[in-house]
């Protein structure tokens, strides 16, 4: 059975890198508000892990796998979010910051919770 869920994920995926890799000097320059940047980081990483945590992580009696589930915490929570942000130091006018990665880890932790708390809740979205 093929997973619905991927073409989301990866498509989300997709934008989400390149929205942090595109050179500054191509973003816009208003400032809406402070720490705009991160509420940013926290909700593309939020929907991310969200999204990647449903792919291939339930059963057909939607009971969780808790091995796919683990890795998919550990790549979109922890690890994926953390060379993204190294990447940065690479791209012009983007730089490798220590509260964006704080920013992208929060998003992630709340995009797996709320996953499980969609879970327990019988909710249809995962």
């Amino acid at each position: 059975m093929k997973d619905k869920r991927l073409i989301p994920a990866v498509l989300w995926l997709v934008i989400v890198t390149v929205a942090v890799l595109t050179p500054g000097n191509s973003l816009p320059k208003v400032p809406l508000f402070p720490f705009a940047d991160k509420l940013i980081h926290f909700g593309l990483f939020a929907l991310l892990t969200f999204l990647w945590v449903r792919v291939g992580t339930l059963t057909q009696e939607r009971k969780l796998k808790w091995k796919n589930l683990s890795t998919k915490l550990l790549v979109f929570t922890i690890l994926f979010p953390i060379f993204i942000e190294y990447l940065q130091m690479f791209v012009p006018n983007r730089s490798f910051e220590f509260e964006d990665i704080l920013a992208n880890l929060i998003g992630g932790v709340i995009g797996f919770t709320g996953f499980i708390i969609l879970y327990k809740a019988g909710s249809r979205l995962v």
